[in-house]
């Protein structure tokens, strides 16, 4: 297991004093490694065919687990981007201690949105984990990573269990929080952020020409099992893990293609391994829900019963 064969990241973790980590909630060592484990089969294992020999680009990299978890993975290279520099630190002295070699990674300090901004990224693959539910700038984080042209994303992010396409507005709990890697220049004390449903997400996606390839089936994985410390929010369907592609990158390649998730439905099953689960088969449907189907996946609107009460 990930966490197993390279235990350093959590032990550097585990030395940072408090005061460098103002997390409320933060993690033991046996929930990272419990954490590490898990999503390192959900994350990288069951996507091993999209890092062969990848330039990878991973948004708020924290201490680097999850960029040296890429190389491990069959990454060529990967660039973090990190704000806080005794994250970036740390990621160094992990990197080190492993004799991971100077030329196949890269990290750079800075607010996400400025260093998408100034600097050009040559990159195949992008990870966006515990990120997009950390800022209100979705479009704008959208538009950037469209410009870069990756052939795949994977997005890891909380979500809510709302059925209908929303963004659910919510208070940072802690303006200094150790993952507040955009922090809201136009904030006036608490930051204000938006957490996505699963239907928001894919919306969100399409509109900047991403396609839904799989969705990692968590509650098959865990299910049967004693409760898993540190993935809490997987089992509790609060957190969702989505491969992702580009519409252009595909069609210029002639990939098969992928129709659109139906909302509320299961993960599509995915050829890399055996974590995924089948979509149900679809039940039958009047005309209303036809027309409204149509209607979603071409505009984004949905017809309405209204009163005629005034």
């Amino acid at each position: 297991m990930f966490a197993d064969e390279y235990p350093r990241f959590i032990e550097l973790s585990e030395l940072t004093p408090e005061w460098q980590d103002r997390r409320k909630d933060r993690r033991d060592a046996v929930e990272q490694r419990s954490r590490m484990n898990e999503r390192y089969e959900a994350l990288f294992a069951s996507n091993r065919d999209i890092f062969d020999g990848a330039r990878v680009l991973d948004l708020a990299s924290h201490d680097g687990r999850y960029s040296f978890a890429a190389l491990k993975t069959g990454a060529a290279h990967v660039t973090g981007v990190e704000v806080r520099q005794t994250l970036i630190d740390r990621a160094q002295l992990a990197f080190d201690f492993y004799g991971q070699e100077p030329e196949t990674y890269r990290f750079v300090r800075g607010d996400i949105f400025e260093v998408l901004a100034r600097e050009k990224f040559d990159v195949d693959v992008v990870l966006c984990f515990g990120f997009m539910y950390h800022t209100y700038r979705h479009t704008e984080l959208m538009y950037r990573l469209r410009n870069l042209a990756p052939r795949h994303m994977i997005v890891d992010t909380m979500v809510t269990r709302d059925p209908e396409r929303t963004l659910k507005l919510i208070r940072e709990p802690d303006v200094d929080d150790i993952r507040s890697a955009a922090p809201d220049a136009y904030s006036v004390g608490r930051v204000l952020v938006l957490r996505p449903s699963v239907s928001a997400l894919q919306l969100l996606l399409r509109a900047y020409g991403f396609e839904i390839e799989s969705t990692y089936d968590w509650k098959g994985r865990l299910a049967g099992r004693p409760p898993v410390p540190g993935v809490e929010g997987y089992a509790a369907g609060k957190r969702v893990t989505v491969r992702c592609r580009s519409r252009e990158a595909a069609e210029a390649a002639g990939w098969e293609s992928v129709a659109p998730l139906p909302i509320g439905s299961g993960p599509r099953p995915h050829t890399g391994g055996s974590e995924w689960t089948a979509t149900p088969p679809p039940t039958q449907l009047g005309w209303r829900e036809r027309v409204n189907q149509t209607l979603a996946k071409v505009t984004g609107y949905e017809l309405r019963r209204t009163s005629r009460k005034r």
